[in-house]
This record gives structure tokens, C-alpha cells and sequence, in this order.
């Protein structure tokens, strides 16, 4: 196994249960040497309470049994153990020691994979998570034709950028120990006309949502400009400024009192 099979392993899980799921001692065990380590570092997953039952060895049925804890005097006379509930095989035997080490996991979950995505593309935007959420709010880029919104989809997992969708598993991948994202893929797609301009049906919430997000976009395109105009004409008051940015294409055909009352605020 290698580090991107094990990468993609989690995708896939946290894509069909889309909400937290637990990584136990035996399946990071498959991972190659590092995986674990870089998959903490990175925030894909993140240390989990001691497993509360495991599956036991002791004869074919391979059953799944709580872990009994026996303390003692001090830390090194602490067992752990399972013992079977079929008397018969209780007797044969007895109680089956567990190390502590098999008892430890990780969590992860889609608003983690949502962070780390955020943070890859260096986006500070407040993540903001509910069950059941079908889009997850990452934050805008700036591109040629302006800022857009970046989302993740959560059914299936997928990086929206543009208004144009791509599965995670395309563009998320691990360089050695490093994680990374295919940033020329995202820029391509950025920079591209986004797909709300094709006339398809949507339900009037996703129209007045997608407005609301291109709106947000305008606005910080104005905010943008304003900042650079002040910083190289500091002596030019707001309305020279609305002006100007009135005879760009981040206008979008609003007029310079509408820029003006948003460019600032």
C-alpha cells in the first residue's frame, strides 16, 4: 500500500458515511512506514478515544467482544483482555490478553477534510459543518475574471470551484510525504466561464444561493481594487475610486455609488 491508496481508502469512507469515522491499530498497520505520522500532521486525522471492543482471535468466528481493563498497584500490572461469552469457549480459553496498542484509533470526518482543503489552499473563511450539509463554504479565490467561490461537495465528495465540479480523488495526493492539491487543475478551472451561465433548471433556492455567493464575490473584487487604487493613489478620495472601478470588468455594469457603499464595507 502506498501513501496515495491509503489517502484514497479515507476518501472513499468518508464519502459513503459522511460523517466521523474511526481508523483502527490494525487497518494503519497496512500503511506504508510515515503514513501515519503525515496523515496527523497534515489534520486528515486525529488521535481517537481507546477502541471499546475488538475483534477477537481466538477461533474461527472472529467475533467482535468488549475490552475488559483490570488495574493494579500501578501502571505496569494494568491488564487488558477480552473473554468469550460462549462458556464453552470461555474455558478452553480463559482470558485472551490485548495490548494497549491494539486498542488505539483515529478519527476522522468530512468537516476535517474540509479544514485541510482550506488550509492547502490557503483560505481562512470559518468552516462551518452541520450533518446532512450537501456543500461545505471553503472560501473565495481570486482569479483572472475576478473572485470565486470554492466549496466542497459532500455527496460525492468533490471540490466545486467555479460553479465547475471535480472528485476530490483527482486532485487531492500525496507527493512522497507531502499532501498536496493539483493547483493548476483548480487555476484552469477558476479561471474559466463559470457554468451559471448555462440556462438549466434549478429550484429557486439554489438560484437565490448562487446569487447570494456570486454577489459576496463582487463585492470583495470591489474591496480588492479599492485597497490597490489607495495604495498607489493614497491622496484620491472614495468616489475617484468607485469611479475607476466603475470602468472595469469587476463592475460587472454597477454603477460607482453602488461600488462606492460596498467597497469599503
Amino acid at each position: 500500500m502506498t501513501f496515495n491508496s491509503a489517502l484514497l481508502s479515507l476518501i472513499g469512507q468518508i464519502g459513503i458515511i459522511n460523517s466521523h469515522i474511526l481508523i483502527d491499530w490494525k487497518t494503519v498497520q497496512q500503511w506504508p512506514s510515515g503514513a501515519l505520522d503525515s496523515f496527523i500532521q497534515t489534520g486528515l486525522i486525529t488521535t481517537a478515544s481507546r477502541a471499546k471492543s475488538i475483534e477477537c482471535h481466538g477461533c474461527e468466528n472472529h467475533c467482535y467482544m468488549d475490552v475488559l481493563r483490570q488495574t493494579g498497584d500501578n501502571k505496569l500490572h494494568n491488564r487488558t483482555f477480552i473473554v468469550c461469552d460462549d462458556p464453552v469457549m470461555q474455558s478452553q480459553m480463559g482470558k485472551i490478553e490485548i495490548p494497549l496498542l491494539d486498542l488505539q484509533q483515529w478519527k476522522s470526518s468530512v468537516n476535517q477534510l474540509a479544514s485541510v482543503i482550506a488550509g492547502l489552499l490557503d483560505l481562512d473563511h470559518k468552516i462551518e459543518y452541520k450533518p446532512d450539509q450537501v456543500k461545505i463554504q471553503l472560501g473565495m479565490l481570486k482569479g483572472l475574471k475576478g473572485r470565486r467561490w470554492i466549496s466542497l461537495n459532500t455527496k460525492p465528495l468533490s471540490l466545486e470551484i467555479n460553479s465547475h465540479n471535480v472528485p476530490l480523488n483527482e486532485i487531492l495526493f500525496f507527493e512522497g510525504e507531502e499532501l498536496h492539491l493539483d493547483h493548476l487543475r483548480i487555476n484552469d478551472l477558476l479561471n474559466r466561464d463559470s457554468l451559471n451561465k448555462a440556462k438549466k433548471y434549478e429550484p429557486s433556492t439554489k438560484k437565490r444561493e448562487a446569487r447570494k455567493l456570486e454577489t459576496q464575490a463582487m463585492y470583495q473584487d470591489w474591496k480588492d481594487e479599492y485597497i490597490e487604487l489607495k495604495k498607489v493613489n493614497p491622496d484620491k478620495n472614495d468616489r475617484w475610486c468607485s469611479l475607476k472601478i466603475a470602468k472595469m470588468g469587476i463592475a460587472q455594469e454597477r454603477d460607482s455609488e453602488t461600488i462606492r457603499r460596498y467597497m469599503k464595507s
